[in-house]
């Protein structure tokens, strides 16, 4: 059966159409989670949580089969969620799939695989039962849409230049971009307006915002606001969750290099926002092949010194940048 996008079927959802069972692929942990709030609402309302989650790491496969199938006296609404089917075997794994043909009135049920990819028995039948929802990490192109779906959450149509706001903030991901909607959403007063500069307010305590600052920093070679904006993230932080970033960054640039300084559409999801995406190829001419190559082999080290030795992020972090920035 077909795969289907999530903007595909919440116009299902909005028309009232509604199946009894979904099937998620997908690592997109908040996409996973607003599509499952989604389908909450449509079945409840706006009452308390009724799900009931299903772990086959902490049941045996037929009782949860027992639980998805058996109805109660008063055949009332139950909504299940399942992860990992593939921990679900024998018998039940067939019962599984028959309630997926016919399942019990009343009674329904969302079937999670974090591996879009994944070429198990039970995902293909799934697949061919069922179809799948996509909720893989949103490319780049995907996100300028999230955003204005966060906002219209919220009852609120942002102009443009707020939604490319948001973006150069937070757009690395629609987690991220959730987390910034609510904080300016929260934030915004019935006599405010809703500008660029309004949704700027909220960049000096986004440690997010700053992660970005600090990267573009060491993009442009500035080695006073690295230290500054480095230093104080992983103050609060730590420096284990700067090096993804910061390695995609040499990355990129090295790919750039590679393409003769010309930018390449992105292949996937980057842990990078589009305030750093957008000026990559600014960011590479600042830097030799040669350099970056050392810079990525540095970082290959301090994830080792991590691990390893007793020497703290900051040390670790300082060093890095005067090797790098002078």
């Amino acid at each position: 059966m077909t795969s289907y996008t999530l903007k595909d079927i919440f116009l299902k959802l909005n028309k009232g159409e509604m199946n009894q069972v979904y099937f998620l692929k997908g690592d997109d942990y908040f996409l996973q989670e607003y599509f499952i709030k989604k389908v909450e609402k449509n079945i409840f309302g706006d009452d308390a949580s009724h799900r009931e989650l299903l772990m086959p790491d902490d049941m045996s496969s037929q009782e949860i089969i027992d639980r998805i199938s058996q109805a109660d006296l008063f055949s009332s609404q139950k909504y299940f969620i399942i992860r990992n089917p593939q921990q679900i075997k024998g018998k039940a794994q067939d019962e599984l799939l028959q309630f997926c043909f016919n399942p019990t009135p009343n009674h329904f049920l969302v079937i999670i695989i974090d591996d879009y990819y994944s070429s198990l028995k039970i995902a293909k039948e799934l697949q061919k039962v069922l179809g799948s929802i996509d909720v893989r990490k949103p490319f780049e192109k995907e996100l300028r849409s999230w955003t204005n779906q966060l906002f219209a959450d919220q009852g609120i149509d942002p102009p443009p230049s707020v939604v490319q706001a948001v973006l150069d903030m937070a757009g690395d991901s629609v987690y991220h971009i959730a987390n910034q909607v609510d904080k300016i959403c929260l934030g915004l007063g019935e006599e405010d307006k809703l500008t660029p500069e309004f949704v700027q307010q909220f960049s000096g305590w986004n440690r997010e915002y700053q992660k970005w600052e600090f990267l573009n920093a060491v993009g442009q070679k500035n080695l006073s606001k690295a230290l500054l904006t480095g230093n104080d993230y992983i103050s609060r932080n730590d420096m284990i969750s700067l090096l993804p970033s910061l390695t995609a960054l040499f990355q990129e640039m090295l790919f750039i290099h590679m393409n003769n300084g010309t930018s390449q559409p992105f292949r996937g999801y980057i842990p990078l926002t589009n305030g750093v995406k957008n000026k990559l190829s600014a960011h590479a001419k600042k830097y030799t092949k040669k350099e970056i190559e050392t810079n990525l082999a540095l970082l290959g080290d301090i994830d080792k010194s991590i691990k390893t030795s007793s020497e703290n992020d900051e040390s670790l972090l300082t060093r890095f940048l005067f090797n790098t920035l002078t």
